[in-house]
């Protein structure tokens, strides 16, 4: 076991019921970020947050997201192009979520980190599990264009 930082309190049952499948992968997961992401800035700020968000935070984190993919599906079945207003502000809204709820992050790091959407498999999969095949790619091509706007 690492000296990880990022400590949930939640229970097993709330983190089961909030986290899903990621509940059952949880310490792998968190060993992977800490030992990629642990010195830096973002992941402190990140773990001082998430150890103080009870399932209702979770909960309210989640609907979020969805909502947000939610609108990634519906902009994608429209035939909008990413670097649209639509579009754009569907991926400003991603960046303000992440920021309010886990770290603060500027346009640039969300362009770098949009290319885990397309390069790693679970973020992919993360992605599009609840929005289309190639939201992965149109997102990080919404991230870009909402970057070169600000």
């Amino acid at each position: 076991m690492s000296r990880r930082t990022m400590q949930s309190p939640l229970s097993e049952q709330e983190k089961r019921e909030v986290w899903g499948d990621f509940a059952d992968q949880e310490d792998e997961l968190l060993d992977e970020v800490e030992a990629r992401w642990g010195d830096s800035p973002a992941y402190s700020e990140s773990a001082r947050r998430v150890a103080t968000y009870g399932k209702s935070d979770w909960e309210e984190i989640n609907a979020g997201n969805a909502a947000i993919e939610q609108r990634i599906a519906e902009l994608m079945d429209a035939g909008c192009h990413p670097a649209s207003q639509e579009a754009m502000d569907v991926a400003e809204a991603q960046r303000l979520h992440i920021s309010r709820w886990f770290y603060p992050m500027d346009h640039r790091f969300h362009v770098q980190k949009s290319v885990l959407y397309v390069e790693d498999p679970r973020f992919r999969a993360g992605i599009e599990e609840h929005t289309r095949p190639g939201a992965a790619e149109w997102l990080q091509a919404a991230i870009r264009a909402n970057a070169a706007r600000a």
